[in-house]
């Protein structure tokens, strides 16, 4: 009896509420305390300890549920670090969550203010390209032409959202991996890709427009993987054409 306190000392050591106290003991989250001749209710040093560990519980961001769930085997101490390895292991997959999450907002903020309506973000499918290619010689090819380098990301991006054509992913995954095995094929690539977004200033009648469709037409059809890919194929549909081109028309045109 003389190690023991009324409810009114319990909530003063403990730094708690006597509402807080008393609803603990209500879900079984504190052992139901022994009882003086006159009713009161007594606390002890176990009861000081529980109220102590669910104080460091709750620190870890544990709902009452979890944190009765561990203290119903408190005394075994191996059960008690299971679950802490386990919620660890939970927090650092949301810690990695979070990070991917801050990373792909700076990455936006980096990026030239768009209106909402036309901004680009992220795709699985252009990631995994230029991981290939960047994994060869023709990784200083592909940071030379910055401008052509965002203008792909960002058509990638609508592609991938809204799933236009079939087995595209795949096309573009088998094209990088020829292209890493022939830098030189690539960075006659990109030349042409930078051509390409010159067209925007030039009138239709310019000889360049003439010359630059030949010239990428006798350069795709000189390679068999290319041709397959490229040449022949039933495409998005009239309308599924014209949303397209409609979409990624001030990614093309922009200055």
């Amino acid at each position: 009896m003389d190690n023991q306190i009324k409810i009114s000392d319990f909530v003063k050591l403990t730094g708690s509420t006597l509402k807080t106290v008393l609803y603990y003991d209500k879900i079984g989250l504190l052992k139901e305390p022994k009882r003086s001749p006159n009713g009161y209710r007594l606390y002890g040093a176990e009861e000081l300890s529980h109220m102590l560990m669910i104080k460091h519980l709750k620190t870890l961001s544990l709902d009452l549920k979890q944190i009765k769930e561990i203290l119903g085997d408190a005394n075994e101490q191996t059960n008690l670090n299971e679950i802490l390895k386990a919620l660890q292991t939970d927090l650092l997959k949301e810690k990695k969550r979070i990070d991917e999450q801050l990373s792909r907002v700076e990455t936006l903020l980096k990026q030239q203010i768009t209106p909402l309506e036309k901004a680009s973000f992220e795709s699985e499918t252009f990631e995994m390209v230029t991981n290939i290619l960047e994994t060869t010689k023709v990784e200083k090819q592909i940071h030379s032409y910055t401008e052509l380098f965002d203008q792909q990301r960002n058509i990638f991006s609508i592609i991938e959202d809204f799933k236009w054509g079939k087995d595209y992913k795949d096309n573009f995954i088998e094209i990088a991996a020829y292209f890493k095995l022939h830098p030189e094929k690539y960075k006659t690539a990109l030349g042409f890709g930078k051509r390409l977004a010159k067209l925007k200033e030039m009138h239709e009648d310019d000889p360049e427009v003439e010359a630059l469709a030949k010239e990428g037409s006798d350069f795709i059809k000189s390679i068999p993987l290319l041709k397959e890919k490229l040449c022949n194929q039933s495409g998005f549909g009239m309308t599924y054409e014209n949303l397209l081109n409609e979409l990624t028309d001030d990614y093309f045109c922009s200055p």
